[in-house]
């Protein structure tokens, strides 16, 4: 295992949710079904505003702790987003869904590890931070896939 900064973990996620959205903006160009076309609408939506506020957290943090080094190998963005090869024009709400919310549990947990491990204050603050970020912007993607049954 290597290690990384914290400021090298916070650019592997805004990277990561960035390649996500532009994923899922690019599978909108080729649905023609409009309750997929909603979805990837918001998902999209979705991944922008984790991507902007990992980089609101990064200028927001101290400099000493952006320095902080943790065990971290970061795997390519790729095999990170290795659900997204089952993206196909007919691609289901379902399984939309499943995909974003595995990129949200793979951060989840990455938040969680390096949060064991710091022991510094302000680097537990923003760990804690965005593991209840990335939470509560799953929760709200829960909320609109069981939505989407109204749509």
């Amino acid at each position: 295992m290597s290690y990384s900064t914290v400021k090298d973990i916070l650019d592997y996620s805004r990277t990561l949710h960035e390649h996500a959205r532009n994923l899922y903006e690019q599978l909108r160009d080729q649905t023609q079904r409009e309750r997929v076309d909603m979805m990837l609408h918001l998902l999209a939506e979705h991944e922008n505003t984790l991507a902007t506020s990992l980089q609101s957290y990064q200028q927001d943090v101290s400099k000493k702790v952006l320095d902080e080094w943790h065990q971290f190998e970061p795997g390519s963005i790729a095999e990170a987003l290795s659900g997204c090869k089952a993206f196909h024009p007919d691609i289901s709400v379902d399984e939309l869904v499943s995909i974003a919310l595995k990129i949200d549990d793979y951060l989840i947990g990455l938040y969680k590890q390096v949060l064991a491990e710091t022991t510094s204050s302000e680097s537990r603050s923003l760990f804690s931070n965005l593991v209840q970020l990335e939470e509560s912007e799953k929760m709200r993607t829960v909320r609109a896939a069981m939505s989407a049954n109204d749509w």
